[in-house]
């Protein structure tokens, strides 16, 4: 069963959480990569390569199982909000692209659900 986080706060509260903890996998998985392999990547490369796993972290999660590791752990999923579900590739994938904007993140702010929330069509849940 699936609930709608409706109390501003809690989802709030919850995206924070789930920042929080999808930042520290991202940055631990992409340090042991780069560490593991500081003398093949150059120097230059890193930025690309930081940019590629922060796409391919939620980008696949998100695809393929509806949460990233955070949400698995706080128990949230991400679903589409529009009627047509066949459209749930072309909605994660401009989720994913829409993070890249610094505006982003600053969006909570001002609204419960971020940019990327608001122009892919999707939202987060309870499960």
């Amino acid at each position: 069963m699936v609930k709608y986080c409706d109390n501003i706060m809690k989802g709030k509260t919850l995206r924070l959480i789930n920042f929080l903890i999808d930042t520290s996998i991202y940055f631990t998985f992409l340090g042991t990569f780069i560490m593991f392999f500081r003398n093949v990547i150059a120097v230059e490369n890193v930025k690309w390569i930081s940019v590629l796993f922060y796409f391919l972290y939620y980008f696949l999660f998100e695809y393929f199982k509806g949460q990233t590791l955070g949400n698995i752990l706080t128990k949230s999923k991400v679903i589409a909000i529009s009627e047509n579900k066949n459209y749930f590739f072309i909605q994660i994938l401009i989720r994913t692209i829409v993070r890249f904007i610094p505006f982003d993140i600053f969006s909570y702010l001002f609204t419960y659900r971020g940019l990327h929330d608001w122009i892919s069509q999707t939202s987060l849940v309870k499960v």
